[in-house]
């Protein structure tokens, strides 16, 4: 019998009379018994807030590992597709193991209970089924199936297994395949081989080719772009009639130091504590041109950014210039290949960003009784210049542009670029994961990464007092919070001065600079509406951000029409 005090973390349900070999004979109570109660419970799963009303499964091919730490050696990779009450639908990838060795039962009791969907007996032992994921033997299957290019099939599709150049040219070592399943789960699970390759698995299933392999892809084996993370394979399920189901996707693991919101966070943390030094009365000059470099900078500023902040924004914004730039000369898939915008393709991008604004300054409205007042006073501001927000997104129907549009990163922060100390790579492809798939592989003006990482710098002047209010009095925070639009200012200039630097000459960049210009301030009011929509539900207490990143940009509006 299992150990009382090594089972008190696991689930209560049990399977009983379990015939692992057979899977129909626990498909049932997988269904209506275990997995309605076991989802909920997982990070990844991420309709926490909805009832579910069914759980159907379907299993891939099986997969054979060599160890013994799974019953028979196999694990059944499971399609799970979750109903829920509301009539919606999604679906999962959860492979599952069966686990009969005693040490190994009490390690996954103590250390990983998170894994554990249930007890189960079979007509010999008794044991755990798990997530299959944690198991050391499913995740080596996983890189040999995938360094092999393997093909497995059954009668409900195959799994593909694709082998990409980084991994081709990859010598193991002497002491094999090691690997861990990394401690911060969110929407995905990752585990990393030889401290090498990273493999994310996509845990929400969806058909089409997700964006991050598509893009990963061919920035990894079809450009000369070195700063993103090399193609190393990927994992496909592939159903006769059917778009495939992205399972996996292996990459090489790209040695850093953080990513660079912690890297500007830090460096804010400098420029805060060198402008509580200054006399409060003083004021810095903000200074606007088309192109800002160092030297345009008040030497007041200049010693409170510091010549190291800048150095970095400029790095961040050529790495940015020359993503696009590869993206821009895509020329042998028609998915990716680079097209020129046009009117009709202008009033679809301003339809969709009004019908932003309608959705998310309604729920806005709607909520404005749950707000504190000083956050209430500023949504009240922004909702009384709902009109002028959307005749300035629609200028871009009206105004023909002459430029490309291609494929872009599409949710791109400071979140999404490693820092390795010496310099960036961009990582996370996959766009914005409230999208559809075939929304997030829509071609758009690479404006819309620029804006993104813009607003970036934005959340992360404010972020770096709202994160860590303990460094801060009261008192301070009405002098830092003005310092920090100051900050914002000359960085957001300086990202794009730099950008615009390195992609001059470029078919994405209009020559006209009223178009650049409406690009520019079409796509960063966009996100920020979003923005709004996103605090608003996730974390209400950054709210404040986003509201003032609107009023900020309809200030600048009310400067250019004057």
């Amino acid at each position: 019998m299992i150990d009382t005090l090594a089972i008190k973390n696991i689930n209560p349900e049990i399977l009983t009379n379990l015939k692992w070999t057979d899977f129909s004979s626990f498909q049932f109570a997988l269904e209506q018994q275990i997995l309605p109660q076991y989802l909920p419970k997982c990070r990844w799963f991420r309709s926490k807030t909805k009832t579910i009303a069914a759980v159907s499964v379907h299993h891939y091919p099986i997969i054979r590992t060599k160890g013994a730490t799974t019953d028979k050696a196999e694990a059944y990779p499971l399609r799970l597709q979750v109903r829920y009450t509301s009539g919606m639908q999604e679906n999962y990838f959860l492979p599952i193991a069966l686990i009969t060795e005693p040490n190994s039962i009490l390690h996954y009791s103590q250390q990983l209970p998170q894994a554990i969907l249930c007890k189960a007996i079979t007509s010999e032992k008794e044991g755990i089924i798990i997530d299959a994921l944690f198991d050391k033997m499913f995740q080596k299957a996983l890189f040999e199936l995938m360094k092999d290019g393997a093909d497995l099939f059954n009668s409900t599709g195959g799994l593909n297994f694709e082998t990409g150049k980084a991994l081709t040219k990859y010598q193991l070592p002497e002491e094999g395949i090691t690997s861990k399943i990394l401690g911060v789960e969110q929407t995905n699970t990752s585990i990393v081989y030889n401290d090498a390759f990273f493999l994310k698995i996509y845990r929400k299933l969806e058909n089409g080719i997700n964006p991050d392999l598509e893009l990963v892809r061919f920035l990894s084996e079809k450009s000369q772009f070195q700063n993103a993370p090399q193609y190393g394979g990927s994992i496909l399920f592939e159903q006769d009639g059917q778009s495939p189901i992205v399972v996996g996707m292996m990459q090489n693991k790209i040695e850093n130091e953080g990513d660079a919101w912690s890297t500007v966070l830090k460096d804010l943390e400098a420029y805060f504590n060198r402008v509580l030094t200054l006399d409060r009365t003083v004021q810095p000059a903000l200074v606007k041109k088309e192109r800002l470099y160092f030297m345009d900078i008040p030497k007041s500023m200049r010693e409170l950014i510091s010549r190291l902040t800048y150095k970095r924004i400029v790095k961040l914004a050529e790495r940015t210039a020359e993503m696009h730039i590869a993206l821009n000369q895509a020329q042998e898939d028609e998915a990716l290949t680079p097209e020129q915008l046009n009117i009709d393709i202008q009033t679809n991008i301003c339809k969709n960003h009004i019908a932003l604004v309608e959705e998310k300054l309604g729920d806005l409205e709607e909520k404005l009784a749950a707000f504190p007042n000083q956050v209430a006073e500023e949504a009240k501001q922004v909702l009384s210049q709902k009109g002028v927000i959307n005749q300035c997104l629609e200028q871009l129907k009206h105004q023909p542009i002459e430029a490309t549009q291609t494929r872009v990163h599409g949710d791109y922060h400071l979140g999404q670029v490693l820092d390795s100390g010496e310099d960036f790579y961009i990582i996370d492809f996959e766009g914005e994961p409230m999208r559809s798939i075939e929304e997030r592989r829509f071609k758009t003006t690479p404006f819309k990464d620029v804006a993104g990482m813009i607003r970036s710098f934005h959340y992360a002047a404010y972020g770096q007092l709202y994160l860590n209010p303990e460094h801060y009095t009261q008192e301070e925070m009405p002098l830092l919070e003005k310092w920090a639009s100051y900050w914002f200012h000359y960085v957001s200039q300086i990202f794009l001065t730099a950008y615009l630097d390195r992609t001059e000459k470029q078919s994405f960049i209009p020559n006209d600079k009223d178009q650049l210009s409406l690009l520019l301030r079409t796509f960063i009011l966009e996100k920020a509406i979003y923005e709004v929509g996103y605090e608003m539900n996730a974390r209400p207490n950054w709210l404040r951000i986003p509201l003032r990143g609107v009023l900020h940009e309809l200030k600048n509006l009310e400067a250019l029409a004057d």
